[in-house]
């Protein structure tokens, strides 16, 4: 059948009036701008809306069609009083044959970042569902129409740069499409398609890795929208873990991955079929950084209802090494709190996946940690509110319900394992869920009878929110007897509790298992354990374990102690901010201690380098209160000075150890602490203190002693002492001395004992003041400066014979200031009361050249004393002479004092 008018233009004369047509229309344009209200007549004809323009050119090259500028296309009133699109450079390319027929038709619509919104109406609907719908009822020809069709064509819209916008009602959200390629044609009398490609952002955040959305539709004509066939195949490939979860929650999560979605989606809005499949691929936490690809995978399958907002024979499948991950059920969204029914199974899990998720999602986890067993469990959530009216608020938990169990469990790692011998046997698993009623209350914790108080107790400790419980399980161990050990999960957090005698290698084993940030001394021994390890989810926190821990019989080593300490009994009391060690019955070497010692946590440990500057290291300062049956100034220098020793044997204790490797530093020198220490008795060389108390400061390897009190040579002393360990001259590792005090009634007899000479007896007292250095009696005497305020009274000097008076020679009292200076007493004004007189003592001593005093009794009378202790000389001198000698030794005096 030929149409009237084909044969014209093809034939010469029909040509020659469209290039006619064609030369007129370029010689003689026509006035676009009293065509600008057509135009838009056009577009918002094609499109059911209102559209209006600002500017209008016409251009006949490659294609006749015209450049609108501020093109805007209002939105339903119901919707929004915003526009729905606006574009300020259109492209509108005409249909020549419309020219022809004498009306102006849109062929194609392209649109330069535009700005496009899309609101969701408070009922549910969506304005462009509204478009489409109003679109579906116009009798449009397909966009490629036919050569002689008569009915205006649906117009091919696109846009390039696109931004989308979303609003629900009147508030426009945070979420967009940025950078959008979009189209929409008819394909056919009764179909249209449409595509977009777009990255999905924020506008409240910076998000630059979320991935690239892709949706490509279909749909067909129908008598209402809800009966309308629609396909739709949907991709977001590329997207970043951490980036994607920033986008939907607001927050990023810490998780790290590529994620790729896929879903096909087809049916009417009251019946979708959707099938979908989701990966990521590299899951880990931003800061574990690993070779170990773990992907994680799911495929969804469903019935959407888009009218009741309900998603029926919901059916999710993840397959876990030889098991299988499954969630089957429907919900419903209509309600302000949605309403389900849903089933959770695991089937044969195993437990290697579990862990190798487990490694990349938290922490501390050894890399190398194994686990065999299986996982099987089934667990049911169903929750049905009842309509509310819109202004109600009510929320109301889900009922949980299901059992499961990990059979089989065994866990190990080459960090702790013995060629398979060393490992924890957890043996059969199970698990409960226990559900919250109405009110938030464990429904297990209402009693169906009478309970102890203990259970009471253990049950309080579970949480009021729905939660699985784990356990109870006996946790076998290589060397200790099995441990009781049961726990929970919720959405909140996680607890693990301890109960039972361990040893102290296998509970650091365990501790390896549950990534417990603790430093673990070399030690060995046996604990009985009361203790609580629990956590949040949110914010990745590490587990914090409370608690107490009963120690007995260990035996642990610290670098820069040459003995091991060794433990009989303590008690260790986990608080959430301290570490507490009472009732201490401990001994170190021949020392034996008790009292108690608290540490705060959550504070960085001391690091201990050569040349330490303080304040430089993170502080964490010990409490104490502890006594020691016995100590000595040997002890002390093996704890508090760096140097090298030999290896005893135990050091086979400390796995870390290298006999070829230098000691360095003691680790005590790099503690904090402060606290009271009590003695029994201390050690000075050949002098003991008894009965010693003080208030100790340990500040990296500088030690006060405040209020120290002690009982020597049948005497009392109190004081202050310095000891700086760190502030000594590198070149000899002298340690510095400052100390200030007071002696009373010191036994005079028992200090010539000591020096092996009985070359005084009586008692004596005195203030001193103290400055030096010297890890030795010789080295401190010959390095320090001070002075000694004394008062000798009721005894005598039995080498000192005077010529004439009683010998040996008795003295009454015996007073004076004695100055130190590099080795050498200086007394300058001695008063020395005796049976035949009163002595002024001038002079000095020292121990390279002995004595050389001037007694000069009340009758003008002296005598010169030299020599040495043992073998003292006294020769008498006349008064010039001694004149003569007390100006000399005013001047050597002078000399010495001298800067």
């Amino acid at each position: 059948m030929k149409f009237p008018g084909s044969n014209f233009l093809r034939s010469r004369r029909g040509v020659t009036a469209v290039a006619a047509l064609l030369l007129i229309l370029f010689l003689f344009r026509p006035g676009v701008y009293r065509l600008r209200n057509r135009i838009a007549t056009s577009i918002g004809s094609a499109l059911g809306r209102r559209v209006a323009l600002d500017n209008v050119r016409f251009h006949l090259l490659p294609r006749p069609g015209f450049d609108l500028e501020g093109l805007v296309i209002y939105d339903d009133p119901s919707f929004s009083a915003e526009p729905m699109i606006r574009a300020q450079d259109v492209s509108a390319a005409i249909r020549f044959r419309s020219l022809l027929r004498g009306r102006l038709e849109i062929a194609t619509l392209s649109a330069t970042e535009p700005s496009i919104n899309l609101v969701r109406s408070n009922e549910g609907r969506w304005n462009l569902a509204s478009l489409l719908e109003r679109n579906a009822q116009i009798p449009a020809a397909p966009t490629a129409k036919g050569v002689y069709e008569r009915r205006p064509a649906f117009p091919y819209l696109e846009a390039g740069h696109a931004r989308i916008n979303f609003k629900l009602g009147q508030t426009k959200k945070s979420y967009a499409l940025r950078d959008a390629d979009v189209a929409l044609w008819q394909d056919s009398e009764n179909s249209w398609s449409a595509r977009i490609k777009a990255e999905p952002v924020r506008t409240d955040f910076n998000l630059t890795d979320t991935g690239l959305l892709q949706i490509n539709a279909t749909w067909q004509r129908a008598s209402s929208l809800r009966f309308t066939p629609v396909q739709l195949a949907v991709q977001w490939q590329n997207g970043q873990l951490g980036q994607i979860t920033k986008l939907l929650s607001g927050k990023d999560r810490g998780w790290r991955g590529g994620v790729n979605f896929t879903a096909n989606i087809s049916g009417t809005p009251e019946a979708l079929l959707i099938e979908s499949q989701t990966a990521i691929d590299g899951f880990h936490r931003y800061d574990i950084v690993g070779s170990e690809n773990v992907r994680m995978a799911t495929g969804c399958s469903g019935q959407y209802n888009a009218v009741t907002s309900t998603l029926a024979n919901l059916l999710c499948e993840s397959p876990v090494g030889g098991g299988t991950l499954r969630l089957r059920g429907s919900l419903s969204l209509v309600a302000q709190v949605p309403n389900y029914d849903l089933t959770l199974e695991a089937e044969k899990v195993p437990l290697t996946s579990v862990v190798r998720l487990l490694r990349q999602a938290k922490k501390q986890i050894p890399g190398d940690l194994t686990a065999s067993g299986l996982l099987n469990a089934e667990f049911h959530a169903t929750r049905s509110v009842p309509p509310l009216p819109e202004d109600a608020r009510l929320e109301l938990p889900a009922h949980w319900s299901g059992t499961g169990s990990a059979s089989n469990v065994r866990v190990a790692s080459r960090l702790f394992s013995n060629a398979g011998k060393d490992e924890l046997a957890l043996g059969t698993i199970p698990l409960a869920v226990v559900a919250a009623d109405s009110q938030g209350i464990s429904q297990e914790i209402r009693p169906l009878r009478l309970r102890t108080n203990k259970q009471e107790q253990e049950k309080s400790q579970e949480p009021a929110e729905t939660h699985l419980r784990i356990g109870p399980v006996a946790l076998a161990m290589n060397g200790s007897s099995p441990v009781n050990a049961d726990g929970w999960m919720s959405a909140a957090g996680y607890s693990l509790s301890l109960r039972g005698d361990v040893e102290l290698k296998d509970m650091f084993r365990l501790e390896n298992v549950m990534g417990l940030p603790a430093a673990r001394p070399a030690a060995e021994g046996s604990a009985k354990l009361d203790v609580t390890v629990s956590g949040p989810w949110q914010g990745f926190a590490a587990p914090a374990a409370v608690g107490t821990a009963q120690l007995r019989n260990v035996r642990a080593e610290m670098r820069g102690l040459n003995t091991p300490i060794e433990i009989a009994s303590a008690t260790m009391s986990l608080d959430p901010d301290a570490v507490r060690m009472d009732k201490i019955s401990a001994r170190t070497g021949s020392t034996h201690w008790s009292g108690e010692v608290t540490a705060p946590r959550h504070c960085a440990a001391p690091a201990v380098v050569a040349g330490i500057v303080p304040g430089t290291v993170p502080t964490c300062v010990f409490q104490f209160d502890l006594m020691a049956d016995q100590l000595s100034t040997t002890d002390l220098a093996e704890w508090f000075t760096p140097h090298p020793a030999k290896r005893p044997w135990y050091r086979i204790l400390n796995s870390n150890s290298n006999s070829n490797e230098p000691l360095g530093p003691s680790p005590l020198s790099a503690i904090q602490a402060h606290g009271n220490l009590h003695v029994g008795r201390f050690g000075l060389k050949k002098v003991s203190v008894t009965q010693v108390s003080t208030q100790v400061e340990i500040d990296r390897g500088r030690i006060t002693l405040t209020a120290l009190r002690g009982q020597l040579l049948q005497g009392t002393h109190q004081g202050n002492w310095i000891i700086d360990v760190w502030s000594h001259d590198v070149s000899t590792q002298a340690v510095r001395y400052h100390g200030t005090g007071t002696l009373q009634d010191i036994s005079l007899a028992q200090l010539g004992a000591l020096m092996n000479d009985d070359w005084i007896s009586g008692t004596a007292g005195g203030n001193f003041d103290l400055d030096g250095s010297g890890d030795i009696f010789h080295e401190l005497l010959t390095r320090s400066d001070g002075r000694l305020q004394f008062v000798m009274r009721n005894g005598g000097l039995p080498h000192i014979e005077i010529p004439g008076s009683p010998a040996p020679l008795p003295v009454h009292r015996f007073a004076g200031e004695l100055h130190l200076k590099k080795g050498v007493w200086e007394l300058s004004a001695g008063r020395l009361e005796s049976r035949d007189g009163t002595y002024q003592v001038r002079g000095t001593a020292s121990p390279v050249s002995g004595f050389d005093f001037v007694l000069t009794r009340g009758d003008e009378q002296s005598w010169t004393l030299t020599g040495t202790l043992d073998k003292p000389h006294v020769a008498p001198v006349g008064h010039r002479e001694t004149n003569r000698t007390e100006a000399k030794r005013v001047e050597a005096g002078a000399e010495t004092v001298k800067p």
